[in-house]
């Protein structure tokens, strides 16, 4: 083992969104439909989203996910904006936070392209597919398989050291975070992820490094607010 060189298959980067007005709070509450379950970014959160996109601005991603909600959509905006090469950024909508009410459908990607010019649907999901991912704190199974699903998916595509950025949400990836960890249901300690806050898992190939196939370098980093 000690003579093995360590082989990166994927350099994965799990960032929460920045600031929206439903972390803020909209100060009434006749909300929509809409309004409830995919609020905009505040102008905190599209700082946040900027000075985030500056801190990673060095990192190369070959790779960009979101989810299908205009608040994760408006954050990977904010990483494109200054990475070296102009990127697609994939929606996948099994990044949607858990607790969307089923009555949401979420938006269409022409809407997308107002928050992200580049928004493209990811490799698998069709035209015809729900933008949105409805799952609840009720069912913690179906977190989990979910969580092990987007896991799989990247799993699947990426194994030549690729870097992949995935903008999504705190208590999905709270869930995709502790399944990355092996634990298939919710432990007795929690994770708090801050707006924006960055969280960087390496996966090798098997048996090459001594620290184990998979390594969490850091959980919620937020130098980039600082």
């Amino acid at each position: 083992m000690e003579n093995t060189k360590p082989i990166v298959e994927l350099e994965l980067y799990l960032i929460r969104h920045g600031q929206s007005m439903g972390n803020a709070g909209y100060g009434r509450d006749d909300l929509t439909l809409k309004e409830s379950n995919d609020p905009l970014l505040t102008e905190k959160g599209l700082n946040q989203a900027d000075l985030l996109g500056r801190y990673l601005s060095e990192t190369d991603f070959e790779f960009i996910y979101s989810s299908g909600l205009i608040r994760a959509i408006s954050t990977a905006d904010g990483i494109l904006r200054y990475q070296k090469n102009s990127l697609p950024v994939n929606i996948l909508p099994i990044l949607s936070e858990v607790g969307i009410s089923p009555e949401y459908d979420g938006i269409e990607l022409n809407e997308m392209k107002e928050y992200c010019k580049n928004a493209v649907l990811a490799d698998g999901v069709n035209k015809n597919d729900p933008r949105v991912y409805h799952s609840t704190f009720e069912n913690e199974s179906e977190m989990f398989e979910r969580a092990k699903k987007v896991t799989d998916y990247l799993r699947s595509r990426y194994s030549n050291g690729e870097k992949v950025a995935v903008v999504a949400h705190a208590a999905f990836l709270t869930i995709l975070i502790f399944s990355i960890m092996g634990l298939k249901e919710t432990p007795v300690f929690d994770i708090s992820i801050q707006n924006t806050g960055i969280t960087k898992v390496i996966f090798y190939k098997k048996g090459t490094n001594r620290y184990g196939d998979i390594v969490f370098e850091y959980i919620n980093e937020t130098a980039h607010l600082q």
